[in-house]
């Protein structure tokens, strides 16, 4: 199983809402919704870390001086998702 299809699974089975999207013909993670989307999560042919099979976010990036954040596995991104979902939105 890819890195995107995991996360997927592992944001379903916690029932965090999310979207998937198409970015450059890939699929796009968009958390919570495209329209509201507060970190997304991509791996295409020109995304950090896409030629490993490595996901990029965009949002919810720790410490780096860029909004953007390469060569991560998809428990490194459901981890920073569920963490802002549990401390933010699950409180609404």
């Amino acid at each position: 199983m890819n890195q995107m299809n995991l996360l997927i699974k592992l944001l379903e089975k916690s029932n965090i809402p999310f979207e998937v999207t198409d970015c450059w013909g890939s699929p796009q993670v968009c958390y919570p919704s495209k329209e509201n989307c507060i970190c997304d999560a991509v791996c295409h042919w020109f995304s950090y870390g896409g030629n490993e099979g490595l996901l990029e976010i965009m949002g919810l990036v720790e410490g780096v001086d860029d909004d953007v954040e390469g060569w991560l596995t998809a428990e490194e991104v459901f981890h920073r998702i569920a963490h802002h979902y549990y401390a933010h939105i699950k409180e609404d």
